[in-house]
């Protein structure tokens, strides 16, 4: 069993596109859709869908609202220090509109690995993580 796709349920799909799509890099082939988008981080199937999805799949399940981040979504990179950069340089000039919200830059972990911590415009919890080859 392997994870091919992953969900994530936005306030605002345009501008979770634009983050994922514009900032990050995801491909994103197809048009997207009001309530939803469906594209690509390397092999890995991702959706950014409204929230109000929750309902329609769980019912009065999906309206309750879960507190926190429970999750985070890791990306590998082989220069970090280059994409940290390139979010900085976003950031400054103020392109495509939306705030990138850097939580630490790289740093080295005390295991080894150099990571940089963000969050998204949903404030979902990100990293960026420096590949070891």
């Amino acid at each position: 069993m392997e994870i091919d796709y992953i969900a994530l349920f936005v306030s605002d799909v345009a501008r979770s596109l634009i983050f994922y799509r514009d900032v990050l890099g995801f491909r994103f082939e197809k048009p997207a859709k009001s309530d939803g988008a469906e594209g690509y981080s390397g092999k890995l199937k991702i959706g950014l869908y409204d929230r109000r999805w929750l309902s329609k799949l769980f019912g009065d399940r999906g309206e309750q609202m879960i507190s926190g981040n429970p999750f985070l979504l890791s990306m590998t990179v082989q220069n970090l220090d280059q994409v940290y950069q390139e979010l900085c340089d976003r950031q400054a000039n103020r392109l495509l509109g939306i705030p990138i919200d850097i939580i630490s830059p790289p740093t080295l972990m005390a295991w080894g690995q150099k990571i940089l911590f963000l969050r998204d415009p949903d404030g979902n919890l990100l990293e960026i993580v420096e590949s070891q080859n």
